[in-house]
């Protein structure tokens, strides 16, 4: 959706505008006249940017649609020496041999375009891993390629991508073709990493990975090229294509889950802090580093990407649950790293908030602390990045709340609050409800979309939408225990026999799948429930 600033004041506006005539009205107002083919829209800095003609535009169509409003305050009655200069222009323009340039595009049409990513996931209440998953998922995705953007080429996608539990199958079948012994799924992490182009700096990054490894007390197990079928890229994200592999390493000195996570997180915030000083460190990449999940995605339209990679076409590839994205570029152009899902999210949406966002970060960083990180915080820092998109930060404070001990329910509630200030029912019926939300807003201000966010770690998978509730999110779920969440209806062809539970999210409501006690819960409106 493209981000709508406030209207500059007329002092300010680089618009042209036609003098009313004594006999105008509020009926009739001023009308934009056009300049160069072209609607020029001027900011209080003298800057200004062209927008595009849209057919069937016009004065008089604008007119119908109030154009005038207060979203929309461009058109302004100018009398005195400023109308007869601008009368002057007008003639001077009209007596030129060009042909008569289009009409006016209409501001109301110009700020009505929107744009929004295809997201959802699908998930086995059973914990059940399949192929048929991994295949639906590429069907939901593939359905979905109307909601993202594409390149001149026709070829190059704004970016496509799958998240799922990691493929222990796939990968210990490439392992024992190495004649490496099988990976222990306990205590190995995978890491999905976009390296530089060039050989030699791809070589440079990989020593300072392993080196990274070693200190931290990790043994790199190998390296495993990812299989890729580059014929399906497009010519311009060829141009920038990555070197994409895996590396396997292992964490022998921690035995809890969630420790080898946070192990992971620190050495991949090192690994990044270490590559500033590279002349290749724009080009390394972490799409993931768990022992949990792993995210395949790139620059991609949404229906090549299982062509792209030969893995996603291997029925070795089973995963209980997936979570797939189409992108829509709007706040950033199109490159491989910011294709989603991110590491723990695919976002729909955009974050609107995001400098106050990364301000308020920033001014927390030297004060941030927990036991858990046993006193080694200032490594992990910084926790956003200006350069990245609204997603891929919001992404990143949710990954630190989530290692910091958070579920992902709650590190969503506290980035994302739904509208609880004077909601009757969480007043009466959940009052603690408010009382979180009242502790955690002196903690975290909101991180305010619209969103819809889908989020996994490996143990939840889950949606919510944020609290003005903007974007589209239908969930269902079937009598054989598969949860699907989807952007819109119609992605996947569905006995609608097995359908025992269906409806659409709201603003602030949230859905999650435990897979590892099978429950299915659901925060609506009304009530907090779990769904058996």
């Amino acid at each position: 959706m493209a981000t709508v600033h406030q209207t500059p004041s007329p002092a300010a506006s680089g618009l042209l505008l036609r003098p009313s005539s004594s006999s105008s009205s509020s009926a009739n107002p001023a009308t934009l006249v056009p300049y160069n083919r072209a609607l020029l829209v001027g900011g209080a800095r003298g800057g200004a940017r062209r927008l595009r003609h849209r057919r069937g535009g016009g004065a008089a169509a604008a007119g119908r649609r109030g154009w005038w409003s207060p979203a929309a305050r461009a058109v302004l009655d100018v009398d005195g020496a400023a109308g007869a200069a601008l009368t002057a222009v007008n003639a001077s323009l009209q007596r030129r041999d060009d042909p008569p340039p289009p009409k006016v595009a209409s501001l109301n049409d110009i700020i009505s375009e929107r744009g929004a990513c295809g997201v959802g996931f699908i998930a086995n209440l059973k914990n059940e891993p399949s192929f048929k998953i991994i295949r639906d998922a590429l069907t939901a995705l593939g359905c979905m390629e109307h909601r993202g953007g594409c390149g001149a080429d026709n070829d190059s996608g704004d970016g496509a991508g799958l998240m799922s539990a990691i493929p222990w199958d796939l990968y210990n079948n490439w392992a024992s073709k190495q004649g490496l012994p099988s990976l222990d799924s306990s205590k190995t992490g995978v890491g999905m990493i976009f390296l530089p182009k060039n050989e030699q700096f791809m070589e440079e990054a990989k020593s300072v990975i392993t080196k990274i490894f070693a200190e931290e007390g990790l043994e790199v197990l190998g390296w495993r090229p990812v299989p890729v079928n580059t014929a399906v890229v497009g010519y311009y994200a060829k141009e920038t294509m990555p070197n994409i592999q895996q590396v396997f390493v292992k964490v022998a000195k921690e035995d809890s889950s969630d420790d080898i996570e946070r192990e992971l997180y620190i050495c991949r915030k090192l690994i990044e802090r270490a590559a500033k000083a590279a002349e290749w460190k724009d080009e390394l990449y972490f799409c993931s580093l768990s022992s949990r999940t792993v995210v395949y995605k790139g620059m991609l339209r949404s229906e090549v990407l299982g062509q792209f990679y030969l893995d996603l076409q291997n029925d070795l590839y089973k995963s209980s649950f997936a979570i797939y994205h189409r992108r829509y570029s709007t706040n950033t152009s199109p490159r491989w790293p910011l294709a989603q899902p991110m590491r723990l999210l695919g976002h729909n949406g955009e974050i609107n908030t995001i400098q106050g966002n990364l301000n308020w970060m920033q001014s927390r960083e030297a004060t941030i602390q927990s036991p858990v990180w046993r006193g080694r915080e200032n490594e992990i820092r910084p926790f956003g990045d200006s350069k990245a998109s609204d997603s891929a930060n919001l992404d990143s404070a949710a990954e630190l709340l989530l290692r910091s001990g958070r579920s992902p329910a709650e590190a969503l509630m506290i980035l994302v609050p739904e509208a609880y200030k004077n909601h009757p029912t969480l007043m009466i019926k959940y009052p603690e409800v408010v009382d979180f939300y009242d502790y955690y807003k002196g903690q975290m201000e909101a991180w305010d979309g619209p969103a819809l966010l889908l989020f996994s770690d490996g143990k939840t998978v889950g949606a919510c939408l944020d609290r003005n509730g903007l974007r589209p999110a239908r969930y269902w779920r079937t009598v054989d225990d598969f949860v699907y969440v989807a952007s819109e209806v119609g992605v996947l062809p569905m006995d609608e026999s097995k359908v025992i539970m269906k409806g659409r999210l709201g603003p602030g409501m949230m859905i999650t799948v435990d897979l590892q006690s099978g429950e299915l819960y659901a925060l609506y409106y009304d009530n907090v429930s779990s769904i058996h």
